[in-house]
């Protein structure tokens, strides 16, 4: 197969986290920076290796594949989709809608995931639709609805370049989101810097270099609320608050019990530091880097930011409790103040705002209620009933599942990455596995049935949405070498395949509106509740000459249908974002800047209002104004986890850690692209690192074998003796290594977030117990099942 040309000078976007920025690849295949942000060595690494690549050199699918009696076979796409559509039309009549589920990836294209959710939703009536945003950043999302009413963002990129402090909750930017950390968090340097994360993480030691009064609060696990109800108190007991902007925007009664809770709780700093500082730190180091603290939020100016840390950890309630912090201080809607969200999967922040849960329709509405059914069923333009009431799976109760029968799996690895690996793994076994990505994996090929070759980041188009609202569109650079399909083809192919087989088949014709039972009647009747015609129509979008679906049509539709929603896509002056404007510059931010500004009360003027004419915040619909709300965390998310039971709490995270360059080109290389860049970038293990204290009540030094330990699994690891990690915490990468040591064999699927559903992984726990001898762990090959004590 002959080398693509090289393409003409083209901009696009690097999507290899959900900062998301401008990119232009030149004539000669070079990436330059063209936005606002730069690229990171992450896109800079993948486009290099990839622009103009042969398949072989990068591991790619070229052709769609069927699982046979005989192996794997290659067959055309049109068989292919010929058996996805069988495959749903077989097991939706067997087994009901509940059958099918649909997982996807934070990286397709915001209309590839509108397409899926008319599909599987819309049409196919089942709710069993999540994606890696419910394992990441629902939690995110929880936050911001249990106290402002809706999930979106309200501040943007530049209030780390005016901001006085800015607060870090487990999140490691200097590793993860590297642009915005040089670019804009750096380059503060007057502002002063607070990461709060049980690990000295490279954030911490790039932030301590630059500034020696800048702060780390190592907190022990779980204890990230109890640390946020501390500052709380200290600004009530000081007077600090805004108690005008309480006042005006927040609901009398939430105001008045959340006050109490603080007065009368155990939150002052002899009662909280004590039992958040890990073992061996001196409890009054601790206190006095937290009175520090304490005395930032008393600033103007304060932004915070977290990510996958807290939300895996204590869920939605700490996202909840840092926007708390805002309220009480009237920090938001103003420049340099406000809660900034940065995510790890580029287009994670469309899969919140499209309801990729098994609880929500588009636009955050819930599918048990029956007017926003009605109402998403008018968008569709299909009968209300056809929406079913039922809620679909959390994403964690996949592989429990009695239900589950076809499972559609879009750009992500299954078998590595759902809690309770081993238990999920037997579930793969039983399903019918449809799995489409533009990379050959090893591990999915002994669990799926179906293989379908995508279009990889640089041969796709399509919108992303990143953490401050902005829509900017990605340009396809190449041209497949090879028949790979994009997302939204794939969906709308399937769509239109089992219209043809429909014909002109429509539901019966009832006068009444009917029950759930009288429609699983109608689908176990051949499918009979599905209408071959209204298939066909919505999806037959225009195509282009590479037999792509027109995302200017999709878009359209989609703005269209996000009107009257909290996230309307208009911009700052409320016109209607259109598809030009996306595509011209850096694109365009719904909505505005930022959220939620009002002129503040002229007191000289003598204005006295406490009532505000019209709420500032709203629920799923614009028009559902209303007041703010405090949380009240539940008990439980107030113990550090230390406090809940024995064992070593487990640390995960993305990266190795410790200084020198080969860390550096490990971290590079496997950041978000690890089966993009091939098993030949793996290290052969992962080392688990382990706190000096702990190593010696061990009995293990740097190199010794431990087994980590749970009731889910046992694996072994090489140890790493390291101070970043404090007392009584273990920490192991998610990184993909060849021997299959991967902390998802020890994570829970079973402990999730009330309101979002999304498993806390990180409230895990493990006994950590000295291996004597050598392990066969590093022979293992890669894909096979891990080494077990």
């Amino acid at each position: 197969m002959p080398d693509s040309p090289p393409p003409a000078a083209k901009q696009t976007l690097c999507t290899f986290c959900g900062v998301v920025d401008q990119v232009t690849v030149t004539e000669d295949r070079k990436v330059r920076a063209t936005g606002s942000l730069g690229v990171c060595v992450k896109g800079a690494h993948y486009f290099q290796k990839h622009l103009g690549a042969h398949p072989r050199e990068v591991a790619r699918f070229t052709s769609p594949m069927l699982r046979s009696p005989y192996g794997w076979e290659r067959v055309s796409w049109d068989y292919a989709i010929d058996m996805v559509a069988d495959t749903i039309l077989t097991d939706r009549q067997d087994y009901g809608r509940d059958a099918l589920a649909f997982y996807g990836v934070g990286q397709m294209t915001m209309e590839s995931l509108w397409v899926t959710k008319k599909f599987f939703q819309g049409h196919l009536g089942s709710n069993n639709i999540c994606s890696n945003a419910e394992q990441c950043l629902s939690n995110n999302a929880g936050g911001h609805e249990l106290v402002l009413g809706n999930e979106g963002p309200f501040s943007c990129y530049d209030d780390y370049r005016s901001a006085e402090a800015i607060f870090f909750y487990g999140h490691n930017p200097a590793v993860n989101h590297p642009t915005v950390f040089q670019r804009y968090i750096r380059r503060n340097r007057a502002a002063v810097k607070v990461v709060v994360d049980p690990r000295r993480t490279d954030t911490v030691a790039a932030l301590l270099a630059d500034n020696p009064d800048n702060i780390h609060l190592p907190v022990r696990s779980g204890s990230d609320v109890l640390l946020n109800m501390m500052f709380a108190r200290r600004l009530l007991d000081t007077g600090a608050w805004d108690r005008r902007y309480v006042t005006r925007n927040v609901d009398p009664d939430s105001a008045e019990a959340f006050l109490a809770f603080l007065r009368e709780g155990p939150f002052s700093a002899e009662e909280v530091v004590p039992r958040i500082t890990p073992t061996g730190m001196d409890v009054r180091e601790m206190r006095a880097r937290v009175e520090r603290a304490c005395e930032l939020w008393a600033r103007r100016r304060v932004v915070t930011t977290s990510s996958v840390g807290i939300n895996q950890t204590v869920g939605s309630a700490g996202v909840a409790s840092i926007l708390d912090l805002h309220l009480l201080t009237g920090g938001i809607g103003e420049p340099g103040r406000g809660h900034v969200r940065l995510a790890g999967q580029s287009n994670a922040s469309s899969e919140l705002a499209l309801g990729y849960s098994g609880r929500l329709l588009p636009f955050r509405m819930r599918v048990e209620q029956p007017e926003h059914r009605a109402v998403m069923a008018d968008i569709w333009g299909v009968p209300p009933w056809r929406i079913s009431p039922r809620q679909g799976l959390p994403v964690a109760s996949f592989a429990t599942s009695e239900r589950l029968r076809t499972l559609f799996v879009f750009g992500t690895n299954p078998a590595r990455n759902f809690p309770n690996l081993r238990r999920w793994r037997e579930k793969m076994m039983d399903l019918c596995i449809v799995y489409a990505d533009s990379y050959y994996n090893p591990e999915i090929l002994e669990y799926a049935d179906i293989i379908l070759p995508c279009r990889t980041k640089h041969e796709t188009s399509g919108i992303f949405l990143n953490g401050e609202r902005r829509l900017q569109y990605m340009e396809a650079v190449e041209e497949p070498p090879f028949e790979a399909w994009g997302d939204v083809r794939i969906i709308c192919s399937v769509a239109r395949r089992i219209a043809e087989r429909l014909g002109d088949a429509e539901p019966p014709a009832v006068a009444h509106e009917p029950a759930e039972a009288e429609v699983e009647s109608w689908v176990a009747d051949g499918n009979a509740d599905l209408s071959g015609p209204a298939l066909d129509a919505a999806f037959a979008y225009p195509t282009g000459p590479d037999g792509e679906p027109s995302g200017e049509a999709i878009w359209a539709e989609l703005q269209r249908a996000s009107r009257g929603f909290y996230n309307e896509f208009v911009d700052g002056d409320g016109e209607p974002i259109t598809w030009d404007r996306i595509r011209t510059g850096e694109g365009v931010q719904w909505q505005g800047e930022r959220r939620y500004v009002r002129p503040p009360a002229d007191e000289e003027a003598g204005d006295t209002t406490e009532e505000p004419e019209e709420p500032m915040f709203s629920g799923v619909f614009r028009a559902d104004r209303r007041r703010a709300r405090f949380h009240l965390p539940a008990p439980e998310r107030l113990v550090p986890f230390q406090e809940r039971g024995s064992g070593f709490v487990l640390i995960t995270g993305r990266g190795a850690m410790g200084p020198g360059n080969a860390v550096r080109r490990h971290n590079t290389a496997m950041f978000n692209s690890s089966t993009a860049t091939g098993a030949d970038d793996w290290p052969e293990r992962n080392s688990v690192y382990v706190n000096p204290a702990d190593a010696e009540r061990l009995g293990v030094g740097t190199g010794a074998e431990v087994s980590l330990r749970n009731e889910r699994a046992a694996i072994v690891c090489p140890v790493e003796v390291s101070e970043d990690v404090p007392a009584g915490h273990v920490y192991l990468t998610f990184h993909p290594d060849r021997a299959g040591t991967h902390p998802n064999l020890l994570t829970s699927s079973d402990n999730i977030d009330p309101h979002t559903w999304q498993p806390l992984l990180k409230d895990t726990r493990v006994e950590v117990v000295p291996v004597a001898r050598p392990s066969s762990v590093a022979a293992t090959a890669p894909g096979a099942s891990p080494a077990e004590a």
